[in-house]
C-alpha cells in the first residue's frame, strides 16, 4: 500500500475513534442504591415531667388591700390653712394632718348644733303636752304642732350630720367645728404618708384631688391575666424582680372574658405570713399537678384522628407507636396531656406528619401504625 493510500485510511479511523470516546452519554451509568428510609419522618423529643415545668406564665401585679391606702380630700370648696404632713411621716389613725377652711362644712356644723338644741326643746315640749292632753288640759292641734316642729328639727339635724360625715366629722365634733371655723382632715388609718400635695393658702375646688395620701402594709392580693383556664390541681407561684418565687393560691376567677385581649382575670393570695408590696409587678407561673400519667409534650406532637387525640412514641424497633391521650391544657409551645406516657418515652415532634405517612402506608386512612 502506498503512502498516500495509508494516509486516507488512517485519518477516518482516528476521527471515528475520537467521536466514540467524546460521547459519554452512550455509556450506561451503574445503578445507585435507593437511600435508606428513616425510621420516622419527624425528630424524637423526650417526654417531660409536668410538675417541673411552668405550663403557662402570665403578667401579674400586686393590688393593695382596701384598708391599706387612704386619701385626704376636701369634699367641698376649701382653702388650705395649715399642713402638718410630710412624706415618709409615720401617722396614727385620727391624726390631724391638714387644716382647711370649708364654709359649707362650718355652716353644717352650726346647723347641727342649732338643730340639736331645738330637738331637745321640742322633745320636752311634746312630752309636756302629751301629759296635759291625757288629762284633757291641752288641745290636740297644739300637741300636733309641737310634734311637727320636733320632726323638722330631727330632719335638720340628720341633714347637717350627713354633710359633716362627708367631711369626716363625727356628730360629737360639730360644736367644736362651728366654734373654731375650720376643719382638720385626719388620717383614716395607721400608716406612712406617701404623698403631700397640699399648699398653704391654695384654694381647692369642690371634690378636689387628694391633698395627702397614706399607705400601710396589709394582706395584698395578686391580679393576673390568663390566656387559658388553669387545669385542676395546678399550683401557682409569683415571680418578681425582687426575689425568689412566692407560692400563691387561687382565690377567684372572673366569669367573663375581656373583649379587648381575650384573657381572664384571676386573683391570688400569698401564703399566710408572706408580705407582697402593693404595685409590685411580675409573672405568675402555673405548674401542672404532679401525676404518673400526666406529662408535658410539644404542642405539635399532638395529632387528631377520628375525633381522638394521639401522639406517636418511639417503639423498641424505632417505629412510631400510637398513644391516645387526653389534652388537659395547652400553651404556645407545650401541651399537658394525660395518658399511657411516662418521662422515659420519646414522642415524635411533629405528630401530624407521622400520622399522614402512617395513613399513606396503610392505604385506608384509618388505624395502621402499631396500635
Amino acid at each position: 500500500m502506498t503512502l498516500l493510500v495509508r494516509r486516507f485510511v488512517t485519518v477516518p479511523l482516528l476521527l471515528l475513534g475520537a467521536a466514540c470516546t467524546s460521547n459519554p452519554s452512550n455509556t450506561p451509568a451503574p445503578a445507585s442504591e435507593p437511600p435508606a428510609r428513616a425510621s420516622a419522618p419527624s425528630a424524637w423529643v423526650p417526654v417531660r415531667a409536668a410538675a417541673r415545668v411552668a405550663l403557662v406564665e402570665a403578667p401579674a401585679v400586686v393590688l393593695s388591700a382596701p384598708d391599706t391606702t387612704a386619701a385626704l380630700t376636701a369634699p367641698f370648696r376649701a382653702r388650705v390653712q395649715q399642713v402638718r404632713a410630710r412624706p415618709g411621716q409615720q401617722v396614727r389613725q385620727g391624726e390631724a394632718l391638714v387644716e382647711v377652711l370649708m364654709p359649707e362644712v362650718v355652716e353644717a356644723a352650726g346647723a347641727a348644733s342649732a338643730a340639736s338644741l331645738r330637738l331637745e326643746a321640742y322633745a320636752r315640749q311634746v312630752e309636756r303636752l302629751e301629759a296635759l292632753h291625757a288629762q284633757g288640759l291641752a288641745k290636740l292641734p297644739e300637741l300636733a304642732d309641737a310634734q311637727t316642729q320636733h320632726a323638722e328639727a330631727r330632719a335638720a339635724l340628720v341633714a347637717a350630720h350627713a354633710v359633716l360625715r362627708v367631711a369626716g366629722i363625727g356628730p360629737g365634733e360639730a360644736r367644736a367645728v362651728a366654734e373654731r371655723g375650720t376643719v382638720w382632715l385626719k388620717s383614716p388609718i395607721d400608716g406612712v404618708v406617701t404623698e403631700v400635695r397640699a399648699v398653704l393658702g391654695e384654694m381647692q375646688p369642690e371634690a378636689s384631688t387628694a391633698l395627702v395620701r397614706v399607705a400601710a402594709d396589709g394582706p395584698a392580693r395578686l391580679e393576673a391575666r390568663l390566656s387559658t383556664r388553669p387545669p385542676e390541681g395546678a399550683t401557682f407561684a409569683f415571680v418578681s424582680s425582687l426575689g425568689a418565687p412566692v407560692p400563691v393560691r387561687l382565690v377567684g376567677q372572673s366569669p367573663q372574658v375581656d373583649s379587648a385581649d381575650g384573657t381572664w382575670r384571676a386573683w391570688f393570695e400569698p401564703e399566710e405570713g408572706i408580705v407582697l408590696r402593693a404595685g409590685l409587678g411580675g409573672r405568675l407561673r402555673i405548674h401542672a399537678a404532679a401525676g404518673d400519667d400526666t406529662v408535658l409534650v410539644p404542642a405539635r406532637a399532638l395529632a387528631f384522628e377520628n375525633e381522638r387525640t394521639v401522639v406517636f412514641t418511639r417503639g423498641a424497633d424505632g417505629q412510631p407507636v400510637r398513644r391516645e391521650v387526653d389534652v388537659l391544657a395547652t400553651s404556645g409551645a407545650e401541651a399537658l396531656v394525660k395518658g399511657a406516657l411516662s418521662t422515659g418515652d420519646a414522642v415524635a415532634a411533629d405528630g401530624a406528619v407521622v400520622l399522614q405517612e402512617a395513613q399513606a402506608e396503610e392505604g385506608t386512612g384509618a388505624d395502621g401504625v402499631t396500635p
